[in-house]
């Protein structure tokens, strides 16, 4: 006899299909990486068929031997970060990633313990308990038999009726409002997170609260955890200005996709122009107040939106009359007595309103007062000093009737003490105004300013690469790529190299590349397989896949040759790049502020892009050299099928 490992009955050996459930008779996981089912976690719980799997974890049915019950179970697993050998429990750790992976556990099991505090509550899933093993954490549930509400609205052809989605918003409002009393705040709310059960009576189960935090904590959280077109704008930046109003939003933007099928735009878009559709504008179905009602959750200023969910809810139930935000910003803008204030004081302080307004003019116009701007740097021994030192020089030129001063100091910090010495600047109060912000700690960059001029900037809107894959890699505008991480092959040329190899990555999956009795390429090495910041050196053959930001360390390798090397660079679709080479702004003073931001903006113009990014692939194409020595010129062909991964 053996078990069906999805519901755990006992079934013939000879069994294909179980008999009670109709699954497939077998104890082969669905992914290598998955736990072998059969298996057992703290000797209690044997391990089912895996039933779902997100960017952290794994969820699997178990049975609960001690119970007697199908649970499920939730294992802590992020594919970048760690694997697991086919067969074996134990994760392997990426040693590079050792720190974030301990982080990011640390998170999950504050999940687990989060949702025990509300064990009893209807639509919060039960947490039976939570343990480590196998180098990583588990968290064991209750299972839940039914769909997401996405999966739900997906069926449904995209909307629901008015009743249900009040019903279903209702349900997750009051999870919410038990989180809140706790002083957590969920900040994930969507579709994708609130689970439909099936069974005699529908209940609505709110999931997910592994992005949950305290209220106003000061926890060192490295995560901007969101989902854009459910997240407001505070939400972007950091933890702060986070609570109840911050998921009132979120619960907000979910019954308008109910209601209407379609996700709003991101909120730091409508910060900028905001063209969001009234709901009965989309389903003519709705009425005045409830539209009025989601349109005031979904405000982009926070203290337009309900104060909580209970104002919300009473909102949606036709309990509180809701005007609109047009008539409500009317009515506070009358209440206000700043005119009158403002005419008392226009004849004692108009002139200097005057020079005030000016001021911030010319600066608009791109005009800067006298500044000195510091500048920190990561050595890399790629002479960064000369090559900045002469792009900021051109800059300071263009200012000649300012003073505009800059001062690289210290010049160069290793990698090593790099975030060390931010630290110790941030405690004495003496940041530099711009940095390079390639792998700064998250605590040192809650300071930083948010970029948000730039990243507006008609520089920035021309620049295509950056235009059109910043955000997916940015979940906050602190940071501005000045390069990008292009993957290569380098070739030796003691082997004869043929232009029909390494046309594109999956050339790599080739048997045979080169024809020579004594070494050829074999197994699967695909770019999209392996993290291209790792130099990977083929067995016995003269071919090492690398990428542009490590081709200064290729050299070595054949030092020792009497033959040179190619470098080749894949051409084909969806080529899988990184932005690197990351700049930000602290910003001293008022002055010193705006020169660092148009300074930073001026960095991705191509005149200072070619001094900047020399032997790097440059965001800006036009500011590639003619000559290099690692030929990165070949690349300018390539943008077009840059494809890039977010953080």
């Amino acid at each position: 006899m053996k078990f069906c490992y999805s519901c755990f009955n006992k079934i013939e050996d000879s069994s294909t299909l179980c008999k009670y459930c109709g699954a497939q008779a077998t104890d082969t996981p669905v992914e290598p990486i998955h736990l072998t089912c059969g298996s057992f976690l703290a000797g209690r719980y044997v391990i089912g068929k895996a039933v779902g799997s997100g960017g952290f974890g794994i969820v699997y049915k178990a049975f609960d031997t001690k119970l007697g019950v199908i649970v499920a179970i939730k294992e802590f697993f992020v594919s970048r970060l760690a694997t697991r050998a086919q067969g074996c429990k134990e994760l392997i750790i990426n040693k590079k990633s050792a720190r974030e992976f301990e982080y990011r556990k640390a998170r999950f099991l504050a999940e687990a313990r989060n949702m025990a505090q509300f064990g009893g509550h209807r639509s919060i899933p039960n947490v039976y308990e939570y343990f480590e093993e196998n180098n990583t954490a588990y968290i064991v549930m209750e299972l839940l038999k039914g769909m997401t509400l996405n999966e739900y609205l997906h069926s449904q052809g995209g909307t629901i009726d008015a009743q249900f989605a009040i019903m279903i918003a209702n349900e997750v409002g009051k999870a919410l409002k038990s989180l809140h009393s706790s002083k957590i705040v969920h900040r994930d709310v969507a579709p994708d997170n609130i689970y439909i059960c099936s069974g005699k009576d529908i209940k609505i189960k709110l999931m997910d609260l592994g992005a949950a935090k305290l209220e106003d904590s000061t926890d060192d959280v490295i995560d901007i955890i969101l989902k854009p077109g459910y997240a407001p704008p505070e939400q972007y930046d950091a933890t702060k200005n986070i609570g109840p109003w911050t998921d009132v939003y979120a619960l907000g933007a979910t019954l308008y996709v109910m209601l209407t099928g379609v996700k709003p735009d991101e909120s730091t878009n409508r910060k900028i122009y905001d063209d969001l559709q009234p709901v009965n504008q989309l389903n003519p179905l709705v009425s005045e107040n409830l539209n009025n009602a989601i349109l005031k959750a979904m405000a982009i200023e926070k203290h337009m939106r309900f104060k909580n969910v209970d104002e919300f809810l009473q909102a949606i139930n036709g309990e509180r009359k809701v005007v609109s935000l047009k008539k409500e910003r009317k009515k506070r803008k009358r209440n206000r007595f700043v005119s009158v204030i403002a005419a008392m004081l226009a004849l004692a302080v108009g002139v200097g309103a005057i020079v005030i307004d000016y001021n911030k003019k010319q600066k608009q116009a791109g005009y800067l007062n006298d500044a000195k701007i510091t500048v920190w740097y990561i050595e890399d021994g790629a002479n960064k000093e000369e090559n900045l030192k002469v792009a900021f020089t051109k800059f300071s030129n263009s200012y000649e009737k300012r003073g505009i001063e800059i001062v690289i100091n210290p010049v160069g910090i290793s990698a090593q003490e790099y975030n060390q010495r931010l630290a110790e600047a941030k405690a004495n109060g003496e940041l530099p105004d711009l940095f390079e912000s390639t792998g700064v700690d998250d605590g040192i960059m809650n300071d930083a300013l948010t970029l948000d001029k730039i990243v507006t900037s008609d520089t920035f809107r021309k620049n295509e690469v950056l235009s059109e894959n910043y955000k997916q890699s940015y979940r906050d505008a602190k940071k501005i790529p000045m390069a990008i991480d292009v993957p290569v092959a380098v070739v030796s040329s003691k082997w004869e190299y043929e232009d029909s190899f390494f046309k594109a990555v999956s050339d790599f999956d080739t048997p045979e590349i080169f024809q020579d009795e004594n070494s050829f390429v074999s197994g699967s090495y695909n770019f999209s397989k392996i993290n291209f910041n790792d130099s990977v050196v083929l067995d016995n053959c003269s071919v090492i896949m690398t990428s542009t930001e490590q081709l200064d360390t290729i050299g070595p390798v054949f030092a020792d040759s009497k033959y040179d090397y190619k470098v080749v660079y894949p051409e084909s679709e969806g080529i899988l790049c990184e932005f690197t080479y990351e700049w930000s702004v602290f910003g001293s003073s008022d002055d010193e502020e705006a020169a660092a931001l148009m300074l930073l903006e001026r960095m991705l113009s191509v005149d200072l892009q070619s001094n900047i990014c020399s032997g790097r692939v440059p965001v800006e194409k036009d500011a590639l050299p003619e000559k290099d020595k690692n030929n990165l010129i070949a690349t300018k062909d390539i943008y077009s099928e840059f494809n890039f991964r977010g953080v």
